[in-house]
């Protein structure tokens, strides 16, 4: 792992963990302290990396409106309000959207991935 914050490579995993359950880290450059989320676009979020996401992809899979899904997420004791999910959905979907292009078409673009479907079937019993 890299530091953020100089790019350097001594970086020594420290025993503790966040609040959260992320592991922690500093680097033995610059003395700065990070852990796994520091790096992305969910780095301030107050709620785990996997119910953040989870709030997004039901959103965009299944449309659901944004204060149905704080009131399905209530029922399962997690608590957010419906402009949170809203910001989560502003930052989450655009980069979910590259991965899945990068998924989808390759990591060095469009890929030759053809798929042929023959028309004649399986043959049935004689």
């Amino acid at each position: 792992m890299e530091c953020v914050g100089c790019g350097s490579a001594e970086v020594t995993e420290r025993p503790d963990c966040t609040a959260q359950g992320y592991r922690r880290f500093r680097c033995r450059a610059c003395g700065r302290g990070s852990n796994e989320r520091s790096s992305g676009v969910l780095n301030r979020a107050h709620y785990p990396s996997d119910v953040i996401a989870l709030v997004v992809l039901w959103r965009l899979r299944y449309r659901l409106n944004l204060r149905d899904l704080a009131e399905m997420f209530l029922l399962r004791d997690v608590v957010f309000s419906h402009e949170a999910a809203r910001d989560w959905e502003a930052k989450l979907a655009p980069v979910l959207v590259g991965e899945l292009r990068q998924r989808r078409h390759g990591k060095n673009g469009p890929g030759r991935r053809f798929w042929h479907v023959d028309e004649m079937g399986y043959p049935g019993p004689a």
